[in-house]
């Protein structure tokens, strides 16, 4: 039995020598104890292992306790009170000694539980210097890749732009420091569209703003002073159906002429559309928030998603240096195609371009870009188009990944990839990479991208219920890794029954029973 008295005898040395050393390794796993085995329970090999090293183990003071040393004593009681550290000290006064074996058992569980947690230190040490080497590796071939792309490829950009050479450096990444002025020479300017057509859609944005605030604060202050009599629920009651009747009649007329819209991307956006067509009502019945629509006025519908365009960067929300770039930018682009007027996605495509570039020239590649195929088929809400490439691509998932087909629909995860170029789904890094090959490849890269995709997380998904799919491919992992991306990228191609993407969506045939722009709403 333990000769000295207390529940945890090692707790009742409060008299510790100031003059032994402080620095102990591991000293969580094996703390100084002031009990001492009995000799006639263990033997002296035992009782000389479990012997703590202290000069003042046999002459504990229970309740004299040395003024000063109350913080290290909590934190010596701390790291002995484990259940790791509590092997390594005798049992109460009021229990029986440990025997032989068990003590033997006890330090040996102790030295491996140590072993165990140098191991791990050490696996976690050896990961981290791994990172910083990977890093440092990859800031040297960046900077390696940078001083070549500015001293070879770009003073001789159109004979270079094709040598093997700059087509690898383009599959391994452009650096950063160049990424900007590669993307402008890689876009190009078929619209010729210049510097000083941007300021001047800027200024006309800006007007066309103003002038809706000012019909807005008209609205507000005709509907407060408006003179017109309450109307009867009754009344009220019968012009609702009046409207109703004209509007069913005219939905009717319109659809005898005309193919089928389909339902608005932009639901809000729709609703003002509808304003300029219907006749001027009492200001009493007008909703202050809305003002006679022009496309050009969509502008105002912009604020709506810049928000939400990267909010973790804190840049673009409003308040941050960017948010007044990136309004002025899509709202000169509403100026420059009315006819399209504002979509949702624009602003993750705007924003990756400000990013890399100043806005006059994020503005003449932003136009560029979206006069593309397959962006302009989006944006313009080309339905027939879109079937066909949702067909070849479904077509080419079914080759290459048949279990996923028909668990998950390519309308769900790619349309959103489409409409902001995986600026949104991937992380931010993920994303240029992907847009230094699509700007190189042209737009059915993004296809070949989306195949890689789930290529990569094949494994993942077939794991996964349908919800639980789509929410993964919507969001991807913030720990994407871009080189095994690319790796999945090469290792499979957008072909299917012997032809070719571009085969597969020209021969799809198109479900005339959709509307047509049903499978492009986000």
């Amino acid at each position: 039995m333990c000769s000295e008295p207390g529940v945890f005898p090692w707790k009742n040395s409060s008299s510790k020598n100031q003059d032994a050393p402080s620095s102990v390794s591991w000293r969580l796993f094996g703390s100084k104890s002031s009990g001492n085995l009995s000799s006639k329970s263990l033997s002296c090999e035992v009782q000389k292992s479990l012997t703590p090293v202290s000069s003042t183990a046999n002459t504990p003071h229970h309740h004299h306790k040395r003024q000063g040393s109350s913080a290290s004593e909590k934190q010596f009681e701390d790291l002995v009170a484990s259940s790791m550290a509590l092997i390594q000290h005798d049992r109460p006064s009021n229990l029986p000694a440990k025997c032989t074996e068990e003590a033997l058992r006890h330090k040996a569980e102790h030295a491996r539980m140590v072993e165990a947690a140098k191991r791990r230190v050490e696996r976690e040490a050896a990961a981290r210097h791994a990172r910083m080497q990977e890093s440092l590796r990859l800031e040297e071939r960046l900077a390696r890749h940078a001083k070549e792309w500015t001293q070879s490829i770009l003073p001789d950009w159109q004979n270079t732009k094709n040598a093997k050479r700059t087509l690898e450096l383009w599959w391994s990444g452009i650096p950063p420091a160049v990424r900007g002025k590669v993307w402008q020479l890689a876009i190009e300017n078929k619209l010729k569209i210049t510097h000083e057509m941007y300021q001047d859609y800027v200024a006309k944005a800006k007007q066309r703003l103003h002038e809706a605030q000012l019909r807005r604060k008209r609205l507000k202050v005709n509907q407060n002073t408006c003179s017109c009599k309450k109307e009867t629920t009754e009344e009220k009651t019968n012009k609702l159906d009046d409207i109703l009747g004209k509007t069913d009649d005219r939905i009717k007329v319109e659809e005898e002429h005309k193919p089928r819209l389909g339902i608005p991307r932009n639901y809000s956006e729709q609703n003002l559309k509808t304003q300029e067509n219907e006749p001027k009502k009492c200001c009493s019945k007008s909703n202050p928030n809305l003002i006679e629509y022009s496309d050009e006025c969509s502008m105002e519908l912009i604020q709506l998603d810049i928000a939400r365009t990267f909010p973790h960067l804190c840049i673009f929300q409003p308040g941050g240096p960017y948010f007044d770039v990136l309004h002025e930018l899509l709202a000169a682009y509403v100026c420059y195609r009315p006819d399209i007027g504002y979509v949702q996605g624009m602003s993750f495509i705007a924003a990756v371009l400000i990013l890399n570039m100043e806005a006059p020239q994020a503005f003449v590649c932003f136009a560029n870009l979206l006069d593309g195929p397959v962006l302009r088929a989006a944006f313009t809400r080309d339905g027939a188009t879109m079937q066909r490439l949702w067909k070849a691509f479904g077509r080419v998932v079914h080759a290459w990944l048949p279990w996923l087909g028909g668990r998950v629909a390519p309308e769900l995860y790619l349309v959103e990839w489409l409409y902001t170029a995986f600026a949104k789904a991937m992380p931010l890094d993920a994303a240029c990479r992907v847009w230094d090959v699509f700007l190189r490849d042209g737009d059915t890269f993004l296809f070949n991208t989306a195949l890689g995709v789930l290529h990569l997380y094949q494994d993942e998904l077939k794991d996964m219920d349908f919800i639980s799919a789509a929410q993964f491919l919507t969001k991807l992992p913030e720990d994407l890794d871009t080189e095994a991306l690319f790796k999945s990228i090469s290792s499979v191609s957008l072909t299917a029954d012997g032809m070719s993407f571009e085969e597969l969506a020209s021969c799809c045939e198109l479900d005339t029973t959709l509307d047509d722009d049903v499978t492009v709403r986000l």
